[in-house]
């Protein structure tokens, strides 16, 4: 709950920045190749481009997050949007959202943990070093992907949920080296795993199915 609580705390402080900075107030972009300190908007998007270096992480509140192929960046938060990182990219952070998905393609890394409350999570040949959190979101490993900590399903499942039963599913030789913990044993929750994918750990309050 520390990062989802650290974005209630990201809206005030980035409205305190828009005073100094008007461009807070629109969509920023880093051409490839580029190299930046620091992305930060309120009311725009954050498009990174391939092979760019950004030092500081890339935050914004109402606007989606892209990081183009072979680059490197520091954490990624938003609150309303998704976030799509490219093949072959570098997060030094967490990787964070409140409504919307997150992709991370293949080749690339999140050295810390990924999560999101109202949106799905979807591996493709891709690594996170630690946790992936979610709460009403869908969750999809594939093509060799892995999670070395937990996948954690948090909270009761509310509106957004429709009454669907959350999947996750792991395909193509996908790992999670640690366990899946559904806190709320209320919760409806199957857990899919292909017959060359591995959930090392525990599997709590879910249904396994081995396809």
């Amino acid at each position: 709950m520390k990062r989802i609580l650290w974005l209630s705390l990201l809206v005030p402080s980035l409205l305190l920045v828009s005073a100094c900075d008007a461009s807070v107030n629109r969509s920023q972009y880093l051409a490839d190749g580029g190299r930046s300190g620091r992305m930060t908007s309120v009311n725009g998007s954050i498009h990174v481009g391939a092979r760019c270096t950004v030092g500081g992480g890339c935050r914004t509140v109402n606007g989606r997050i892209t990081v183009g192929d072979g680059s490197r960046v520091g954490r990624l938060d938003t609150v309303n949007g998704r976030i799509r990182v490219g093949a072959g990219v570098e997060v030094d952070g967490d990787a964070t959202t409140v409504n919307g998905p997150v992709e991370c393609g293949a080749g690339s890394r999140v050295h810390g943990g990924v999560t999101t409350v109202n949106g799905r999570i979807e591996l493709a040949d891709a690594v996170v070093d630690e946790d992936l959190v979610t709460v009403n979101g869908r969750v999809l490993l594939r093509d060799g992907s892995v999670v070395r900590g937990d996948i954690v399903i948090k909270g009761r499942r509310g509106f957004f949920s429709g009454g669907r039963r959350l999947q996750v599913r792991l395909e193509g030789g996908s790992t999670v080296e640690g366990g899946i913990d559904v806190r709320d044993p209320g919760n409806e929750v199957e857990v899919y795993i292909s017959k060359d994918s591995a959930v090392k750990g525990k599997i709590r309050n879910a249904k396994v199915i081995k396809e």
